[in-house]
């Protein structure tokens, strides 16, 4: 049995196909040019991957995130494409192309998992992401004690979001740019439940056309609530949010920062930089005390990657409220969650000082993750939704 996968620089591929390999799949590799050419009108890229499919019998094609040309070419050639969407917001799922019967689409939030079940979509399934604890298992925490502090985040602080965003809030009129901010800071404030789409009025949206414009193409069929929200609002509101907490934080305890924006200059924090995601960043999860989860606001209810990974590298996580975790985790037991930033502080005050209970967290959640939540595990659900069981 053979499967195309679309290879680009997505994290965790290296993982799926092993697993496929390991239920007896052969696996070949189309090398996927996203990033570099259009993903929704490509004649080229249409007739190489045609060309492809044509040389053996696949099963089906695979990719992380989904690719409107990859779902058009499978369905001429009446082949299953399945894409596992790790990204959100993630505009090139708006694509006529998802309705394709073709597609066997998985959702890491549920959320959106059940946005496009309501619109209609064939095919569209839940599944949450994974770890990959053997991986983990072998790399020797001893090795990464450079990385060790009492709290600290992986992850981007979007400078560049907060800064483009200001550009254009400060072209729209004084009413306008009071009610975005006053909007935002009503979503800093709740968990749990995505407000900001709703609330942008027609006139609020005619406002914000006229100082940054949307143009959209006839595949596409987003909204433009939608893509202020989740693009815009909740890019620069994660950010600020990220750099207000990080901030807080530091004025009590050492707080590290590995983050692309290097030159972000938050007070009272160690800002160290990227790290490899496959070679430092579990070192980190490994030998930090408390380790953070701020998730993007656009992503409604899933579970982050970078929850996972922390509980699957054995680290103690401490997350804003997300909704899915309920499904498979339970607070208290395997992970800790706030609900507002004076429950963040206290909660990690609290474990900070009580290491037994923190270290019994960390061991319950790295537990449930290699129990349930590898790419082993997915992958077996994966492969039973495509063979229809």
């Amino acid at each position: 049995m053979n499967i195309l996968m679309l290879e680009w620089d997505s994290f965790g591929q290296e993982y799926v196909i092993e697993e496929f390999r390991n239920a007896d799949y052969s696996v070949d590799i189309f090398p996927w040019p996203f990033g570099r050419e259009d993903m929704r009108e490509n004649d080229s890229l249409c007739q190489r991957l045609a060309e492809m499919l044509e040389t053996k019998e696949y099963q089906f094609v695979f990719s992380f995130n989904f690719f409107p040309v990859a779902a058009w070419v499978c369905n001429q050639h009446s082949v299953k494409y399945a894409s596992w969407i790790y990204d959100t917001p993630y505009m090139l799922l708006y694509s006529k192309h998802t309705m394709l019967d073709t597609n066997y689409i998985f959702f890491f939030d549920k959320a959106l998992f059940y946005e496009f079940k309501k619109y209609g979509v064939k095919n569209v399934f839940y599944l949450p992401l994974a770890a990959p604890v053997n991986y983990y298992d072998n790399l020797n925490a001893e090795e990464g004690k450079r990385y060790s502090a009492d709290i600290s985040f992986v992850g981007s602080t979007y400078n560049e979001a907060r800064q483009d965003f200001f550009q254009y809030i400060d072209k729209v009129d004084e009413y306008t740019s009071g009610y975005l901010q006053a909007i935002m800071k009503m979503q800093s404030e709740l968990y749990g439940n995505f407000i900001l789409e709703e609330l942008l009025t027609d006139n609020i949206l005619r406002e914000l056309q006229k100082v940054c414009p949307i143009k959209k193409g006839e595949d596409e069929w987003e909204t433009d609530a939608w893509v202020y929200a989740n693009y815009f609002l909740a890019r620069k509101m994660t950010g600020e949010q990220r750099v207000e907490q990080l901030e807080m934080l530091g004025e009590n305890h050492q707080v590290k920062l590995y983050a692309p924006e290097q030159e972000e200059d938050i007070k009272n924090v160690i800002n160290c930089g990227m790290v490899d995601y496959v070679k430092e960043m579990p070192l980190v999860f490994k030998n930090t005390k408390i380790n953070l989860n701020m998730t993007l606001r656009s992503i409604h209810t899933g579970i982050p990657l970078r929850a996972m990974d922390i509980m699957g590298c054995g680290g103690f996580l401490l997350t804003n409220y997300q909704q899915d975790f309920l499904e498979y985790f339970e607070p208290g037991v395997d992970y800790i969650y706030y609900a507002s930033k004076k429950d963040m502080l206290y909660l990690v005050d609290y474990y900070l000082n009580h290491e037994e209970e923190r270290m019994e967290i960390a061991r319950n959640g790295y537990r449930k993750v290699k129990k349930g939540h590898t790419y082993k595990d997915r992958i077996e659900q994966l492969l039973m939704q495509m063979n229809g069981q």
